[in-house]
Formats: C-alpha cells, structure tokens, sequence
C-alpha cells in the first residue's frame, strides 16, 4: 500500500474508532487487555492481580487466562503468575517486519538529530486518543526516558502527544478534552486551549517543560503527508543540560528534520 493511502486508512480507523466502541465485544476486550497488562517492567502476574487491574471477577478472570493459555500466548510462570509465552515473541517479529515506510524512511534523520544534539530523538503517531512512539534513537549520554515503543502516552501531555493533538480532526480534539478536562492541572489546561492548540497546529511545532517526566525537556513538530499530520517528530532531554540556546537550536533541527521526513514520505507516495 502507498504510503498516502496507509495514511488515510489510519485517519479513518483511528476517527471510526473514537466515535465507535465494538458493540458485544466486552469479554473480548478485557481478555485483550489481559495481553496488554504485560511490561518489560512486569512480565509476570498472578490472576488476582489481573482481575484487580481489569476489574473482573476471579472466575472470569481465570477463564480468560486459560483461552489464552489455549492459544499459546500465555505460559505458567510458578508461585500462581502467568507470563507471555515465545509465540508473543513470533508476533513481535511480525509487527516489526510490517513497520511502515514512516520508520524506515525517518531512521536516518533521527540519527542525524541525535549525532547533532545527543538527546534522545523520538518519532511518535496517533490512534486513537493516544500517542504511540513507533521510533527511537537513543540520546549516549545516560538518561531514562518514558518514551519505550509501543508505549502509549496521554494526548495531552507532552511535546509529542500535544503536536498530535492539535492536529486531530477539531471534533476529536473537542471529544478528547471534554473527556479529560476535569483532571487537568491549571497549568496543563492553559496549554490545551483551543487558541493555544491553533497555533501549535499553524506553527507545526511545540515544546514541553517537564510534562511527562521531571526535569525533562522536550520539543516536537508536525510529519505531514497531504497537509495532514500523520506523525510527531521530537527530541527530549534533561533541562540541566540544556540552556535555551540549546533549546533553540534543538527546535530548529526538529522542525527541519520534520519537514525532511514529510518530503521524503511525500516522495515514496
């Protein structure tokens, strides 16, 4: 599929999907969510432990752990806990033989952004009301970042998630914060009104003071394909080490490196 096509599949989808639950799919949904319980920094769990996170009974929560054992996705891991089995790893093959041209085409730039700055240099994309980083290169300077792939991150907090959001169909955007504006700090709904939204969507670009993860900065600009925003390009790293000369210049590199990756995906379409 050509890279303009897949694009506007995903807007698609991603539009149906907010608007649209699946109807009659519950037990599916949660047996999925059992799947998606699973982190580098939690790959065993009991069944207790995943009923109280999916707020399902024992019994059901038993039931979905054997369908899932059934299949060969989840495998005993002793003391009651139940881990990913090697055919997860098989399907993580799969996902990362079918990454898109966006990955592809972006990996030298973010390479080239990292060598320039060394920070960490991210490609993030939207589904749904989430952020997903899809792309990393790693800052060599050490720093832990909540940045991991696949990882989904809120829409509204971020440099990343904030590009991304203020380029979402203005009816999703409204949707989105309507949903969440009752658990927002003073200082992160004055960033999320719909004038500040407007311009972070004219400019093609944002920037983020400790949002995510303290002491943590960071900045991002729009990956168009069309005059839609298909993805966020971004860069993070520790305020300490990063003067606002600094910042300039890293916001700079973003925005070029943004308008590179869109002409190339432009090229391939």
């Amino acid at each position: 599929m050509m890279v303009r096509d897949e694009f506007r599949l995903i807007r698609h989808k991603s539009a149906e999907a907010i608007d649209h639950k699946v109807p009659g799919a519950s037990s599916a949904r949660k047996m999925l969510g059992v799947l998606l319980c699973y982190t580098p920094e939690k790959p065993h769990w009991t069944v207790a432990e995943l009923g109280a996170r999916l707020d399902a009974s024992i019994s059901t929560t038993y039931r979905y752990v054997a369908l899932l054992r059934e299949v060969g996705l989840l495998q005993p891991a002793g003391e009651n806990a139940y881990r990913l089995s090697e055919r997860v790893v098989v399907l993580a093959r799969a996902a990362q033989r079918g990454r898109s041209s966006l990955e592809e085409i972006s990996l030298d730039v973010l390479t080239r952004i990292r060598d320039a700055t060394d920070e960490t240099v991210l490609i993030a994309r939207r589904q749904h009301d989430h952020a997903y980083c899809v792309e990393r290169v790693e800052s060599r300077q050490p720093v832990r970042l909540q940045f991991d792939r696949g990882q989904p991150m809120a829409l509204h907090r971020g440099a990343m998630s904030r590009v991304l959001l203020a380029n979402a169909p203005r009816a999703e955007r409204d949707t989105y914060l309507a949903a969440i504006r009752n658990s927002l700090s003073d200082r992160i709904a004055a960033l999320l009104t719909p004038d500040k939204l407007d311009e972070v969507a004219r400019s093609g670009y944002t920037q983020a003071f400790e949002e995510i993860d303290v002491g943590i900065w960071g900045a991002a600009a729009a990956i168009t394909v069309d005059e839609h925003t298909v993805a966020a390009l971004g860069v993070a790293g520790p305020i300490y080490r990063l003067d606002e000369a600094k910042r300039e210049r890293i916001i700079k590199k973003v925005c070029d490196g943004a308008r590179e990756i869109s002409e190339k995906l432009r090229g391939v379409a």
